[in-house]
């Protein structure tokens, strides 16, 4: 399987499970602690971040190879 679609699949399901769990804590679900939510959601950005830092640094790197002189 494709690496990329991978850490995408990663992302999007931690997404929803932070959104899930906070959506179950507001509305009151006694199941849904509020540790767990926290929890849940900064799994989520912490994932997020890993991404848009992979994407940085590829961004970087076609930078400098296209102002490679030739």
């Amino acid at each position: 399987t494709d690496p990329r679609a991978k850490s995408f699949a990663h992302l999007d399901a931690s997404q929803q499970t932070a959104n899930t769990m906070s959506d179950r804590f507001q509305m009151g679900d006694p199941k849904v602690s509020l540790e767990d939510t926290m929890i849940a959601l900064s799994k989520a950005n912490l994932s997020f971040q890993e991404l848009v830092q992979v994407r940085n640094r590829v961004v970087s790197a076609y930078h400098d190879i296209m102002n490679l002189q030739i």
